[in-house]
């Protein structure tokens, strides 16, 4: 008997032992996500119509608004062996549950699924839920950043949509869309929004050749201290510093950068796909995406989500059903539709689900063309802690006073000791 049938011989005996005084109970899998509400409404409507499909099993859904809520909540659950069975976790988080092996390796079941085929996704996702050789998880989506345009904007200026730019250009458009539109010496539109965090400087290092860490499978520190790193971060740094085409923080403390552009007072924000749902709802707001610039090379960050499961589940049967039809065509086009996805499914990602002919952006395709570009940061348990750190001092660099060069060096000294903890799987 081949691995499917014992496999599904197996669930066939699990649903069976539910039985109950001749009636059956569903199987019941829990499942943890976060999102904002029409992310997890999304999520409903993807078990709604699972369950339609597979009446003997129900999916529970445990729901939050934050993702460092979510893995505080996880992280106590496995302390406690009392995990859900599965969850939906950022590449950039996942790596503290697979060091400490809690995680049901999902490639092996996908390997003899029959209805999920690995060589159908984006290797560029699967590879960032690999850990050891293992495909441990498998990616919902697959999403890069962009650069978001307010097209009224520019067209005030006189500036068409760019299909490619390169560093020169960018801040050219920038301080072009930079204006003071009542004279009275203050600016009352920015060119740019950029959060200073470590994940949106990243690509402009990659852009200028060089790297964030010393090896990206088996990292020990960060790196930005060579000539190509420095003078991406000194780029980045004057964005604010010098040429003011981005608010103070004291401006961004009293308006976020996302209000701000959906407000129309700011032209250009580099966000991932999750901005998306949150556009579409503002009325008369004209917007499309731009990839973003370049310099001696293309390159992006990689933002991508992933279904994984606790190896102590008991459900592993009825969960990994669950996930086929999720990861699906026909799941995936439902959580595709809300906008707030690139599905990693390629055949979905090339769909009207995804493309959705008539809505906002005008442009969806840069998302599927920067694929090819994309970067990513490593697979270590402590990375989590590392960005925290380094986004501190990224922010405090932007809106500071201090020399550019300097940057990398407080992040390598902030940060190295989390590379040198221990694994403890």
């Amino acid at each position: 008997m081949d691995r499917a049938l014992i496999a599904a011989f197996a669930l066939a005996l699990a649903l069976a032992a539910c039985v109950n005084g001749g009636a059956a109970q569903a199987t019941e899998v829990t499942l943890s996500v976060s999102g904002d509400p029409a992310e997890i409404q999304a999520f409903r409507t993807l078990i709604a119509a699972f369950e339609d499909r597979e009446p003997s099993i129900r999916i529970r859904l445990d729901a939050v608004a934050h993702p460092g809520d979510q893995v505080t909540k996880l992280a106590i659950a496995f302390s406690g062996a009392r995990p859900p069975d599965l969850f939906i976790m950022n590449f950039r988080r996942f790596g503290q549950f697979a060091v400490k092996g809690v995680l049901e390796p999902l490639g092996a079941r996908a390997d003899t699924s029959g209805r999920l085929d690995l060589d159908d996704f984006y290797p560029q996702a699967l590879d960032a839920f690999s850990f050891r050789g293992e495909q441990l998880c498998l990616p919902q989506n697959i999403s890069t950043q962009v650069v978001y345009l307010n097209e009224q904007l520019f067209a005030d200026a006189g500036i068409t949509r760019p299909e490619s730019w390169d560093w020169e250009m960018f801040l050219d458009v920038a301080r072009r869309l930079t204006r003071d539109t009542d004279g009275d010496g203050n600016t009352d539109v920015y060119g740019l929004g950029l959060p200073p965090e470590l994940i949106t400087l990243a690509p402009f290092v990659w852009q200028n050749g060089g790297e964030v860490v010393d090896d990206l499978e088996m990292p020990t520190r960060t790196v930005l201290l060579d000539e190509a790193a420095i003078e991406a971060m000194r780029f980045f740094i004057e964005l604010r510093r010098v040429h003011k085409v981005a608010p103070s923080l004291p401006e961004v403390a009293a308006e976020d950068l996302e209000t701000r552009f959906a407000s129309g007072r700011l032209a250009m924000l580099i966000e991932s796909r999750r901005f998306t749902p949150t556009l579409r709802e503002i009325p008369g707001l004209e917007w499309d995406v731009a990839p973003l610039p370049q310099n001696v090379q293309q390159a992006t960050m990689l933002h991508s989500d992933a279904y994984c499961m606790a190896k102590s589940s008991t459900l592993k049967e009825a969960a990994f059903r669950f996930v086929e039809f999720a990861l699906g065509p026909e799941g995936a086009p439902i959580i595709a539709r809300t906008g707030r996805t690139v599905p990693s499914l390629r055949s979905v990602a090339e769909s009207h689900a995804f493309l959705t002919p008539g809505q906002k952006p005008e442009h969806p395709r840069v998302w599927l063309d920067q694929i090819q570009f994309i970067h990513r940061t490593p697979i270590v348990g402590t990375w989590n802690e590392i960005e925290d750190r380094a986004d501190v001092i990224v922010e405090e660099w932007f809106y500071g006073q201090e020399r550019p060069e300097a940057l990398g060096v407080e992040i390598d000294i902030a940060t190295r000791e989390l590379f040198a903890e221990p694994d403890i799987s």
